[in-house]
């Protein structure tokens, strides 16, 4: 996974064969096969095990966080902050986010308890929740492209996360006070338990 994650970084998805991939790996092409037959099942793959991963930890640091608009601002404001502090993890994800439907699925539903949550809770008032997803993965995926591409400002994630959470019909006040909360620290998820 690893080793195709990294050629999915630096090559457009059409260009890369399993061949490659396996090279990139230092194992077999055999060994590949044994996984995957093409290059759709390792890319889908590569995508399910990113979103996943990286949605399960913002889902573990927002656990205490009940607000559905806040939580959606954690995820947008740390999906842009990885992108800045990891450019070949974002070039991946980019790729294959706009390649595979299972990738964009894994990634869809967390956002779409938290749009629930935030029109449950009256911060939002989208009457789409299809076209407010789009506009949550759009805005959020576009930020991180404009990131890897040098394009960033300064408090480019709270400024993203506002713009989004007003166009989801939080009010500007709101909008601004919620993408300015602190974001959770990520040390709190991969510290060890003291022991006693």
């Amino acid at each position: 996974m690893d080793a195709a994650q990294r050629l999915v970084a630096r090559k457009e998805v059409g260009e890369i064969a399993l061949f490659e991939v396996a090279a990139e790996a230092a194992v077999s092409n055999g060994t590949i096969y044994n996984y995957f037959r093409t290059r759709d099942e390792v890319l889908e793959a590569v995508g399910i095990a990113m979103a996943t991963e990286f949605s399960d930890t913002i889902s573990a640091l927002s656990t205490g966080v009940h607000s559905g608009a806040q939580r959606l601002s954690i995820g947008v404001r740390m999906f842009i902050g990885r992108a800045a502090d990891d450019h070949p993890w974002a070039s991946a994800l980019l790729r294959i986010i706009h390649f595979g439907q299972a990738t964009r699925s894994r990634l869809a539903a967390h956002v779409l308890d938290d749009l629930r949550e935030g029109r449950r809770e009256g911060a939002f008032a989208f009457e789409d929740e299809g076209i407010a997803l789009d506009l949550v993965l759009s805005c959020t995926t576009g930020a991180m492209r404009a990131i890897v591409e040098g394009r960033m400002e300064a408090e480019h994630d709270i400024q993203v996360a506002e713009m989004i959470l007003k166009a989801l019909g939080a009010t500007p006040a709101k909008a601004r006070k919620i993408a300015s909360l602190p974001l959770p620290a990520l040390a709190a998820v991969d510290q060890d338990p003291e022991p006693s």
